[in-house]
C-alpha cells in the first residue's frame, strides 16, 4: 500500500516494518498535510509503532510547524507510533531546531531520533523490535 503525491511519498516498508514519507519538494499548506495525514491513516492500518521521515528536501514553515506541532503530532502519537526517525539536509539546523521544539511536547511518548543520511535512520529502525 503506498501513496503517491505531487510532493511526497508514503508507503509501508516490511523490511523496517514502519510508515515511511519521503518528500521530493518543499511543500506547504495542503501540499504539506495532505501526505501527513495520508502516513497516519497508514499507521493506523498497519498498527504501525514506527515512522521515517525522510525530509532532506523540505523545510517546514513556521506556519505549519504550529499545525505540526498543535494538532498532527497529537494525531501521530494516538495512531500508536513509538519511534520516529528524522533525516534532514545537512544545512537545516534551523529546522532541526523547530522540529525539536514541536517533538518536546510529549517525549514521554516518542522516541526520536534524527540522522543526516536516510541510511543510518533506517538502521536505527531495524534495530528497533515493533
Amino acid at each position: 500500500m503506498e501513496y503517491v503525491y505531487k510532493k511526497a511519498h508514503i508507503f509501508w516498508d516490511d523490511v523496517i516494518e514502519s510508515v515511511v514519507i519521503r518528500w521530493h519538494s518543499f511543500a506547504k499548506g495542503t501540499e504539506l498535510r495532505e501526505p501527513l495525514d495520508k502516513l497516519i491513516e497508514l499507521a493506523v492500518i498497519k498498527k504501525a509503532k514506527k515512522a521515517l521521515f525522510d525530509n532532506s528536501h523540505i523545510l517546514v514553515l513556521d506556519s505549519d510547524m504550529k499545525w505540526l506541532s498543535d494538532e498532527w503530532l497529537p494525531r501521530l502519537l494516538n495512531a500508536g507510533i513509538l519511534y520516529t526517525a528524522t533525516v534532514n539536509s545537512k544545512n537545516s539546523a534551523a529546522d532541526r531546531e523547530l522540529n525539536r521544539e514541536a517533538i518536546k511536547k510529549d517525549t514521554a511518548k516518542l522516541l526520536h531520533y534524527e540522522f543526516e543520511g536516510v541510511h543510518n535512520a533506517i538502521v536505527w529502525l531495524s534495530e528497533i523490535a515493533a
